[in-house]
């Protein structure tokens, strides 16, 4: 390769992908390999930078779990996986390893990123992202960047409280709209012969009419609608992007956006929709938090040509 290229690593807790990323943000080439977790921070970082011909990069953007400061310091634990991250500063690891400008974030703020620079918040002035996976990310933008907050806690939907009057139990909103909790709500209402390992499962025997994966879908789009009430709310953004796996099916999306409007409706004591707030899909699923990272880190490096 002659051209000097992004290096994109989206670091998850099964899996660590990388990506050459051109300029103009399109992938040349991407490979993953198994995430492990190790006895010591030093031993992670070496397996994640592992490998990697640096000849060929200028720079290292990188999206990550967890809370991670404006210094790319990891300040919660993630998966199992990656909780040898916890407490490290990732620019100073991998940039020591790699001798390259390496920038951080947060995976679903890099997947809002994506979406705000070159996906379907392209030209918003205000935009709002629930990334469903086996938790629930969020993330803000503006105009021209995510709104990171006074930690970098913004928009972490996820964390919306979510009270259990059955345990008397504070719960975390984002669990209760997870493809976790897709598949603890189904295996909860089944025979032990019956049950299911992935939303995906759930989500087929809900299209084939099964009368209860039909009430477990209800049960947690009625939760998602809530998070989207939350972000309309304290945002009201001109657009709500969803990802995740699940994002990518047309009848969800349809589903999301006829349950939005039937509980927000009542709910703001309207007679009709009066907030303009639309839901749509994320364009970039499985590339977006390779993307965001090289949007991220080309950022990074022209703020530095400004100063």
């Amino acid at each position: 390769m002659s051209e000097k290229y992004i290096l994109a690593i989206d670091i998850g807790g099964t899996f660590i992908k990388y990506a050459y990323v051109n300029q103009l943000f399109t992938i040349q080439e991407q490979w993953k390999k198994e995430t492990k977790h190790f006895d010591s921070n030093d031993e992670f970082y070496d397996y994640l930078c592992e490998g990697i011909q640096v000849d060929n990069i200028n720079c290292v953007g990188i999206s990550a779990p967890g809370l991670i400061d404006y210094t790319s310091l990891v300040k919660t634990r993630a998966a199992k996986t990656v909780e040898n991250m916890y407490g490290t500063t990732v620019n100073e690891e991998v940039g020591k390893r790699l001798n390259r400008f390496t920038a951080t974030i947060n995976d679903a703020k890099s997947a809002g990123l994506c979406e705000l620079k070159i996906g379907n918040a392209q030209g918003t002035r205000s935009s709002g992202y629930l990334i469903i996976g086996t938790g629930v990310g969020g993330c803000l933008c503006n105009d021209k960047d995510v709104i990171y907050g006074n930690d970098g806690f913004a928009g972490e939907v996820h964390f919306i409280p979510y009270y259990d009057a059955e345990t008397g139990k504070i719960l975390k909103l984002g669990n209760q709209c997870s493809m976790r909790k897709m598949v603890q709500l189904y295996n909860e209402r089944v025979s032990e012969n019956m049950q299911v390992t992935y939303g995906k499962e759930v989500t087929e025997k809900y299209l084939s009419g099964e009368a209860k994966a039909c009430e477990v879908m209800e049960i947690w789009i009625r939760n998602l609608v809530m998070d989207v009430i939350n972000m309309a709310v304290t945002w009201n953004p001109e657009v709500i992007c969803i990802g995740g796996g699940i994002s990518e099916e047309q009848w969800f999306l349809e589903l999301l956006q006829k349950r939005y409007a039937e509980i927000s409706v009542p709910y703001f004591n309207a007679t009709e929709a009066f907030l303009t707030t639309r839901i749509d899909k994320c364009k970039y699923n499985n590339s977006s938090n390779l993307l965001g990272a090289a949007i991220k880190v080309k950022m990074e490096k022209e703020k530095l040509k400004s100063l």
